[in-house]
């Protein structure tokens, strides 16, 4: 966020406007000083970002020569303003030993300068709040699709590809003289009407019974960005359109998300990757939870709803990130839960599985309201042979291999190369994580869609069965790992 372009920003119930200098709350204007009102609009202007105390002093108290003792009265100026010293550092944390960061969630207003011509203002969704540890992710994509023209953003859902598609339509809409498009894919029940809500995002009434290559006809002389949302439940037209885009075209650019790639000429695959969590083991503070972004989201959260982390619960706010996988829209949803649970109640519910689904957020989009939501999306675009192995897996905590799950999910009727191509797909659609060790894959079922995992599994009768085939499975696996007298003993788990 660029304080040359930026003159109105909120935060709770606050609006700092820049320009003028000046704090309000509820429209009233509050009495704080011009050094403390610049101390705070450089920390509020760069969110999240930890800047050092002499950075803060340098710009504050410029040409002048102050002791850091100024600097903590000003900072204690503005907690006491901001809550009147008793929700205070909700907004401003101490890092020690480095400085200070503003963790409260921060939303720019537009200028009321901001011409109303603004070519790019209607084409995109509302440029986003900031994005807790994306930087890099964003800088990567926006490079990608600079070199490669077609990139997919892939990965489970909740982990902000949306968000971040949207970001990057902003973050390019100047390279693009404001010729950025979003076709919101995600409540088309009908793929037949996937070229006309294209052309409708593009500002086109398509006429032709060819939709794609009137499409195309209209825009191949333009240089544009086009962003194709949610594409996972449409993609067969979807990937179809994107091709043609592609190899008819040469400055026209796509990006697309979706839970499962195109596979199409020219796609590039972005994984979305999860936000960074602590380590188990290491100790934690609420200062230091702020250098990893999944744990600075969870506090951001939740001090934004009036809470504040001790520090004999940080450890508690480091498990649940490690639980949900640094997954975005879980965090979300399970740090606002604090405000009315507490941090221990809410670390308690994550040991229950509906608790966990069910927990929602009402002004999301349908789809994300809720963690079953969004798997429930998912899960209804599987193939039957896919639905049965994902819940049969569901067992399995941790990595597992091919073979396990031919064991656990191939006992009852799926025969091995069925269950083979299910585990593929549901490795493509971003429902199973999987790596290679030693040249050999293995899979993971992250925490939170294992709850989904376990509970199809439930629904459908299977849990006795096949957790009985789980445990034989692993029972077996021990014993071959024991030592074998006069041997090397059994091979490994994995091996």
């Amino acid at each position: 966020m660029s304080d040359g372009a930026v003159h109105r920003l909120s935060f709770g119930p606050f609006e700092l406007r820049c320009d003028q200098r000046a704090l309000l709350r509820d429209g009233e204007v509050l009495p704080l000083g011009g050094r403390a009102l610049d101390l705070l609009s450089y920390l509020v202007l760069r969110p999240g970002e930890v800047i050092a105390k002499r950075e803060l002093i340098d710009h504050v108290w410029s040409n002048v020569t102050v002791e850091e003792g100024s600097l903590r009265v000003h900072v204690a100026a503005i907690r006491k303003t901001l809550g009147d010293g008793q929700f205070g550092n909700r907004y401003i944390a101490n890092v020690q030993g480095r400085g200070y960061s503003f963790v409260g969630s921060v939303v720019r207003l537009e200028s009321r300068t901001e011409s109303s011509g603004d070519v790019h203002r209607h084409r995109l969704p509302a440029r986003p709040p900031r994005m807790i540890g994306r930087d890099p992710v964003l800088g990567a994509i926006k490079q990608k699709l600079r070199e490669d023209r077609f990139v997919t953003l892939h990965g489970p859902a909740g982990i902000g590809k949306t968000t971040l598609a949207v970001a990057v339509g902003h973050a390019l809409a100047e390279e693009f003289n404001g010729d950025v498009y979003f076709s919101n894919l995600a409540n088309l029940t009908d793929p037949s009407q996937v070229a006309s809500v294209i052309g409708t995002s593009l500002g086109l009434a398509l006429k032709s019974k060819d939709s794609s290559v009137e499409l195309v006809d209209h825009i191949r002389s333009r240089k544009l960005l086009v962003i194709l949302d949610s594409c996972e439940h449409v993609i067969e037209v979807v990937a179809s359109i994107a091709e043609q885009f592609y190899q008819e075209t040469s400055q026209v650019h796509l990006l697309a998300t979706s839970r499962e790639l195109l596979r199409v000429e020219g796609e590039r695959c972005y994984q979305v990757p999860v936000l960074d969590f602590p380590t188990n083991g290491l100790p934690q503070t609420a200062d230091t939870l702020l250098r990893y972004p999944a744990t600075q989201l969870f506090i951001e959260r939740m001090t934004a709803r009036g809470v504040i982390l001790a520090d004999d619960e940080a450890a508690l706010v480091a498990e649940m990130c490690r639980e949900l996988d640094g997954l975005p829209l879980a965090i979300e949803l399970v740090a606002r839960q604090v405000a009315t649970r507490g941090v221990r109640n809410t670390a308690a519910c994550l040991g229950s599985r509906m608790e966990l689904l069910t927990f929602s957020h009402r002004t999301a989009s349908p789809r994300h309201r809720t963690l079953k939501a969004a798997w429930d999306w998912s899960y209804d675009l599987l193939s039957d042979s896919e639905k049965i192995v994902f819940r049969r897996i569901a067992p399995f905590v941790g990595h597992f291999t091919l073979e396990g799950a031919q064991r656990v999910a191939g006992e009852f009727a799926a025969g091995r190369g069925e269950i083979f191509d299910a585990i593929a797909g549901l490795t493509e659609k971003s429902l199973i994580m999987a790596r290679l060790v030693q040249g050999q894959p293995q899979y993971r079922l992250l925490d939170t869609t294992r709850a989904y995992a376990l509970e199809k599994l439930e629904e459908h009768a299977e849990s006795d069965a096949i957790f009985l085939l789980h445990a034989q499975y692993t029972a077996e696996q021990i014993e071959m790992q024991s030592p074998v007298p006069g041997g090397r003993g059994g091979r490994s788990l994995f091996g």
